[in-house]
């Protein structure tokens, strides 16, 4: 497979946040898998999935939030996300934009999280 932005490559892989892949990359441990083409800094795809899964290993406190049968655990998901933005501001509607975006990241996070290892 191509070189991707880090963006696609994240999601060629299955992860719907690219933070992971930034974090590995500034650690050094994705050197083998970066490139740079027109002055564009891309990842090679071929591999990087079982590098990731080599590189990090799952928190063992994460909250499971797939049922059994498959479905979304959303009170699982409310609680880990509620835990994350308790403080000042959340109880205030309509929310703004950045709130908004927060609780987008937050609610991606914590759908990540329990994604099966592939």
């Amino acid at each position: 497979m191509a070189a991707l932005s880090i963006s696609d490559a994240a999601k060629a892989i299955g992860h719907s946040s690219r933070s992971q892949l930034y974090r590995l990359m500034k650690d050094g441990r994705l050197d083998d898998f970066v490139c740079w083409r027109g002055g564009k800094r891309l990842i090679e795809v071929n591999g990087l999935a079982a590098a990731v899964k080599e590189a990090t290993q799952q928190r063992s406190n994460s909250a499971t939030v797939v049922k059994a049968d498959g479905a979304v655990d959303w009170d699982k998901i409310a609680e880990t996300c509620n835990g994350w933005l308790a403080g000042d501001g959340w109880s205030n509607r309509p929310w703004t934009g950045t709130q908004w975006a927060t609780l987008y990241w937050c609610l991606a996070d914590a759908m990540s999280e329990s994604e099966p290892d592939s």
